[in-house]
């Protein structure tokens, strides 16, 4: 039986690892450590499934993030902005080594003299033998590449009257409805003007 590959909200990393024979391995690290999957494929065919699971390939999200972007080299990708699954790689994506980083799920990274120590927010580590000029200038992209892309669906939300999707979860349909929540004065249940 074929292995299911999940990538969802809860994945903090999709690992690449090249062996020595020169087969590649993708570890796909969790939330939860019971929840890791290791998978014999590259790191770049695991992104590539789990982008078409979205309705995209790898190379289509890489390209339309440039466009948006204007970041040439490592773009960062969003498979599903709804859900906040923005990662960034820690390399060139052509590489199939390649690891791709969840941006939600970083909290701090450290320093060290081969590479850099990513710390998630549920406290699990993850060395990258990348600088850590390099993994630092990859969150701010992806900060940044976030930020473009929440602006560009919000201006999209904001100048038609009808957009074929639901606006129920919609972050600028969110804030309209609680203003409007706000902004209605409920009238009193003992209110002598309410007849029964």
């Amino acid at each position: 039986m074929e292995k299911t590959i999940v990538i969802s909200p809860h994945t903090l990393a999709v690992v690449g690892e090249e062996l020595s024979n020169g087969q590649f391995y993708t570890n796909i690290m969790s939330f939860h450590e019971e929840d890791d999957q290791e998978i014999d494929m590259s790191a770049k065919k695991v992104m590539d499934i789990a982008c078409r699971e979205f309705g995209i390939s790898l190379r289509g999200l890489i390209e339309g993030s440039k466009m948006l972007s204007r970041i040439t080299h490592k773009p960062p990708i969003a498979i599903d902005r709804v859900s906040g699954m923005y990662f960034f790689p820690t390399e060139s994506p052509q590489n199939r080594s390649c690891s791709w980083i969840a941006h939600s799920h970083v909290l701090e990274l450290e320093k060290t003299e081969r590479g850099t120590n990513i710390i998630f927010k549920n406290g699990r580590e993850l060395f990258v033998p990348a600088s850590y000029h390099t993994i630092i200038n990859q969150l701010y992209r992806t900060a940044q590449f976030r930020y473009l892309l929440t602006n560009k669906m919000e201006d999209i939300w904001n100048e038609h009257d009808y957009v074929s999707e639901s606006t129920w979860l919609h972050p600028a349909y969110t804030r309209t409805r609680q203003v409007r929540r706000q902004n209605y004065h409920s009238v009193p249940m003992n209110d002598p003007q309410i007849k029964e």
